[in-house]
């Protein structure tokens, strides 16, 4: 558990320097009001993420991921580093390249990785957790509709 909350604090950090590279006008000043709101305490005469318990860093940590900071969650897989990724399938590369370029032409609003499986599942009428659960036919009825609409 003190490995976490030292992981946290961290992060905490790691937020801090995005917040004042990144958001005009972030300080020390509005990042140890942030701290406060959620409920640290001063120690040692400034407000520190020390006081803080788990469940509040992880609540700052959602308070700048919400301001725009790119948290990425990693899974420690175990020392073994000869694992490779699984290979991506063609008609999957194929479905994600469309659905990027249909995002920078600007004909969708939003380009996310969410937003595609939410495409794929009105496209499909059932629900699509990820894109490997698509059948080679739906993906390619996906793929052709994507056509046609970068087309347009």
């Amino acid at each position: 558990m003190a490995d976490l909350i030292r992981h946290y604090r961290q992060l905490v950090g790691i937020a801090k320097g995005w917040a004042e590279k990144n958001l005009s006008g972030w300080d020390d000043e509005i990042h140890r009001a942030l701290l406060a709101r959620h409920g640290a305490i001063e120690v040692a005469g400034r407000i520190t993420a020390s006081s803080l318990n788990l469940t509040q860093l992880g609540a700052v940590l959602d308070d700048y991921v919400q301001r725009g900071w790119p948290r990425h969650k990693a899974f420690y897989r175990g020392g073994n580093t000869s694992t490779k990724p699984k290979a991506v399938s063609p008609q999957i590369a194929l479905l994600v390249k469309l659905w990027g370029r249909l995002g920078q032409a600007g004909k969708i609003d939003n380009a996310s990785r969410q937003a595609l499986l939410a495409f794929c599942a009105r496209q499909t009428a059932h629900n699509v957790p990820d894109l490997d659960s698509l059948t080679d036919a739906e993906r390619q009825a996906i793929i052709e509709a994507l056509k046609a609409w970068l087309g347009r």
